[in-house]
């Protein structure tokens, strides 16, 4: 379906005007996807009108992770830059009033984000180019060592590297978001310890709900990230979502259960700290197969306690009713449903993620 087709929705027995307060809620926010995976909204003219569709106003776009270098790295970031120049519809966003920007011009604003800092190496000159070039969000580790520290993956985490802590003073001083969504435990640990800046949890669950050791986050951990200042925004990715938690099988999954998720957060932590990061790739998604770098076919076969049992080549379903860019209004109706008022469900689909960028960016 491409081009911000609609569907059947999911019956949350809103009465109608809940209904028209959510469309209007909706509408009228800044929807920040903590985490787009790739560049597929932009490439493929079938697909450019989804996020729209979805009323995403900015979301972090991987434009490096784990397979780059520092050249292929600069390529990339150069490369999506200038794609969003040319494509209509998307703007670049390098600051929180870009943004506003986007939302005022009916555009998506595409933050570029990287995936690892391996493209970095251990050169912190490499970091200020990244800088230069637009680059507004760092994750740490994907799900291996690098020289910053241990991934979800590695077989020993002895937390941040002598290097690490260096780079993340680098990115407070140069005004770039850590990430520490695929970041092994004491990595994830020694990280908001040593940041003077809040960080973030871009794509993560809570691992008290899902069992899914690295990429969902300890209660412990949750607090210390808010008590920072900084948002957790909860992942789709299904592996994240349920779970049977002895033998690791995904299991079948809902909106309802997403909002179980936030709602547990907001218990945790204050709705303030609440976020959404959806890793959808709604092409992949409609073509049933996973792209070849996808964690499923390289990490689920041999880490099954992070990315659970399943099929490798395709992706586990999504939650029902928000498996597609284009459906999330349905989050906006689940969390009127569930009770939260106006400026909460705001916070939650975009508004704390950019007070989260408008601290880190530019203060």
């Amino acid at each position: 379906m491409g081009n911000g087709a609609t569907s059947d929705q999911y019956e949350f027995g809103l009465n109608k005007q809940a209904e028209e307060r959510a469309r209007q809620l909706h509408e009228a926010a800044t929807v920040v996807d903590g985490l787009i995976p790739n560049a597929v909204y932009l490439e493929d003219p079938d697909y450019r009108g989804h996020l729209r569709g979805g009323g995403v106003t900015a979301g972090n776009l991987t434009v490096a992770d784990y397979q780059h270098g520092f050249e292929s790295a600069v390529d990339s970031v150069t490369e999506h830059r200038d794609l969003v120049k040319e494509t209509k519809g998307f703007t670049l966003v390098e600051s929180a009033s870009d943004i506003r920007r986007a939302a005022a011009t009916d555009k998506v604003g595409i933050i570029l984000g990287f995936q690892d800092t391996r493209p970095i190496g251990p050169d912190l000159q490499r970091l200020r180019t990244f800088d230069r070039l637009g680059v507004r969000i760092v994750q740490l580790t994907y799900n291996e060592q690098n020289f910053v520290g241990a991934g979800c993956c590695e077989r020993s985490d002895a937390g941040l590297s002598n290097f690490g802590r260096e780079l993340v003073a680098e990115c407070n001083e140069r005004g770039i978001l850590i990430d520490l969504s695929h970041c092994a435990d004491q990595t994830t640990d020694d990280a908001i310890s040593h940041s003077e800046d809040p960080v973030a949890f871009t794509h993560v669950g809570a691992r008290d709900l899902c069992p899914a050791p690295g990429r969902n986050k300890t209660d412990e951990q949750i607090r210390r990230v808010a008590a920072g200042g900084g948002v957790i925004g909860v992942s789709f990715f299904p592996p994240l979502v349920r779970r049977d938690p002895e033998t690791h099988e995904v299991l079948p999954a809902t909106v309802e259960d997403l909002l179980d998720a936030i709602d547990y957060l907001v218990d945790l932590v204050g709705v303030e700290h609440i976020g959404f990061g959806s890793d959808l790739n709604d092409r992949a998604l409609d073509d049933g197969t996973t792209p070849p770098g996808s964690s499923l076919r390289t990490y689920r076969p041999d880490h099954p306690a992070v990315f659970g049992r399943g099929p490798t080549g395709e992706y586990d379903p999504y939650p029902t009713g928000v498996d597609r860019h284009y459906k999330l209004q349905t989050l906006t109706r689940g969390l009127v449903a569930r009770g939260y008022d106006d400026e909460e469900i705001t916070g939650i689909l975009g508004g704390n993620f950019l007070s989260l960028f408008e601290r880190v960016w530019e203060e």
